[in-house]
């Protein structure tokens, strides 16, 4: 009896030994062989897994497009992998985020990238071209893989949204010269004072904020930016201030700008702010 089990022990040995020596059983995730995009996680509840990468305003950003190949030994050859834009997968996502225009970015020559034999991965690498971008706008890509030479392109993520906020340039710590005109509900001569360290924080596409109204009144006052370099404001102080602006003008080159306004116009207010930034 003890040599029959003896026996079959050193059957059950031979058998793992040899499986270790061979292909692996278990593979990664139990997905060997799937080419994907290296997405975040998603639910069903999402109809596209979402990638954000949060770029500057520069002349060129560099976006990655991470192609996956999974398993623990990688590609068993090289494996080219086609990809596409398709601005549909962002109008069926939604959230708010806007396709970006094909003037605002450039391709690579080829939309075929290639996993090299024994590795996991290949980047696809658009160039984006944040200085022409809307800042209104809160961009996005979407990406797809179309076809593969090797492997079993996966279901929930062979195509996504590459979403590309952008943190506002004028976001920051600023050097502040304010004027209040005399007339209206203000008083009888203009006054002029500067501030220093005034933060201005983001509050959605392209719109900061700084705390209170001129300095003096609580609240908060919003300045939105848009591409011709003029700006909007809205402000609160108790309620909502209706405000017009009589003029202004922004830098981005210099992070510098000024804005003439009044509130509300009951009152016949006028402030003239010029913010030079200092900061991060």
């Amino acid at each position: 009896m003890k040599n029959i089990q003896y026996y079959l022990f050193a059957i059950l040995v031979i058998s793992f030994t040899s499986c270790l020596n061979g292909d692996p059983v278990f593979e990664d995730g139990g997905s060997a062989g799937i080419v994907e995009l290296d997405l975040a996680a998603r639910t069903t509840s999402t109809a596209y897994a979402v990638r954000t990468n949060v770029i500057e305003v520069e002349d060129a950003v560099e976006l990655p497009v991470i192609v996956n190949y999974t398993g623990v030994n990688g590609a068993p050859q090289d494996v080219q992998v086609t990809l596409s834009i398709d601005d549909a997968i962002i109008s069926t996502y939604g959230g708010g985020l806007t396709v970006l225009p094909a003037a605002y970015y450039e391709l690579p020559a080829s939309n075929v990238v290639t996993i090299p034999k024994g590795q996991k991965k290949a980047t696809y690498t658009i160039k984006l071209k944040p200085k022409l971008f809307d800042l209104t706008k809160s961009y996005a890509l979407g990406v797809k893989i179309v076809g593969a030479t090797a492997g079993t392109v996966s279901g929930n993520y062979s195509a996504g949204v590459y979403s590309i906020p952008v943190k506002s340039p004028w976001e920051g710590s600023y050097n502040v010269h304010y004027k209040w005109y005399a007339g209206g509900g203000y008083g009888t001569t203009d006054e002029e004072y500067d501030e220093t360290g005034i933060t201005l924080t983001t509050a959605g596409p392209g719109v900061v904020e700084a705390r209170y109204v001129g300095v003096w009144f609580s609240g908060w006052t919003r300045y939105t930016f848009y591409p011709n370099n003029t700006i909007g404001v809205a402000a609160y102080s108790g309620s909502t201030l209706a405000t017009t602006v009589i003029e202004s003008s922004a830098d981005p080159d210099n992070l510098t700008f000024k804005v003439k306004w009044s509130f509300p116009a009951s009152n016949g207010y006028v402030l003239e702010e010029t913010y030079v930034k200092t900061g991060d």
